[in-house]
């Protein structure tokens, strides 16, 4: 029989899973929102358990290894390994944060950092196997940095046009478009009737960073503010992980790290001006990949 191991990256907008069969990698296949602290851990392992169906077409895993959002709370954890057990009888499941694998994905052993920019934002360090985290308590407690607090900026930015406390630029015309409004009242009723208001604000944060490289004053300050926040993230888990003056590295992940740009370049600098020995890993392999080396381990 064939040796299966599933790897799962469960985030706030989509959920991806990878799988090897007796030690190849057969693919990524991907499924809706899997985030625990948003719809809930039966939601989230149903969304989870889906995928997995999906991308295995039948077959039946021996290890599935998951990292979600929200995960670093044991019980968060508990409930969907519990609920992924259910479906999968037989299969060995452990269940993680979704800042270990990305840090694995980047560093598969060792001490090391990541700084994820998604629609969250999260920084994660390992020193001697333990974890220490800084940030990523989800978006009514900030997520400074991430795509949604930057979509915030960016829209509070353009409802301080309407009300006479900012100039109206090509930025206020640029969000304007992409929200598909032209007023004040549109704007709130466009974000507050969103199903999802944190991933709808997240939308945005590629039309900001784009407009900051090409030189925009208003998208420029939002995406320095956005980079100042991921660097004070960073500080804080090398901090608390007693790294600072090692030569351990540090990983980008997420969405709005994934390729250059000016937040890319702002944070960059700022790192490697704080922490000059430290070497800074870009274009990482997805979460997933961190995900199925360790559902391999696990078999």
């Amino acid at each position: 029989m064939s040796r299966i191991a599933v790897g799962v990256d469960a985030g706030g907008s989509k959920t991806a899973v990878t799988y090897s069969m007796d030690g190849e990698c057969k693919g990524v296949w991907y499924g809706g929102s899997a985030n625990p602290t948003v719809h809930g851990a039966e939601r989230a392992g149903d969304s989870i358990a889906k995928t997995i169906e999906l991308a295995l077409d039948g077959a039946l895993p021996g290890a599935i290894f998951v990292g979600a959002a929200g995960a670093g709370r044991e019980d968060v954890a508990r409930e969907l390994r519990n609920a992924l057990e259910s479906r999968f009888a037989g299969a060995t499941v452990e269940v993680r944060d979704d800042a270990y694998i990305a840090l694995r994905a980047a560093v598969p052993e060792g001490d090391g950092t990541v700084v994820i920019a998604g629609t969250g934002a999260i920084a994660y360090a390992e020193k001697n196997g333990m974890g220490f985290r800084s940030g990523g308590y989800g978006y009514l407690f900030g997520d400074a940095g991430s795509g949604f607090g930057i979509g915030a900026a960016a829209i509070d930015r353009l409802l301080r046009a309407y009300d006479g406390r900012a100039p109206r630029d090509t930025f206020s015309e640029e969000l304007e478009a992409a929200l598909e409004v032209r007023s004040l009242n549109e704007t709130l009723q466009k974000v507050y009737a969103a199903p999802a208001p944190a991933r709808a604000l997240a939308a945005l944060a590629p039309i900001v960073i784009e407009s900051a490289g090409r030189g925009d004053r208003s998208a420029s300050k939002i995406v320095q503010q956005a980079a100042a926040e991921l660097n004070s993230l960073v500080k804080g888990a090398i901090s608390a992980a007693g790294l600072t003056g090692s030569n351990a590295p540090i990983a980008f992940s997420g969405g709005l790290l994934s390729a250059s740009s000016l937040l890319t370049f702002l944070l960059e600098t700022r790192l490697l001006n704080d922490f000059p020995e430290m070497p800074i890993l870009k274009d990482n392999p997805a979460p997933s990949a961190g995900a199925l080396c360790a559902a391999e381990r696990l078999l």
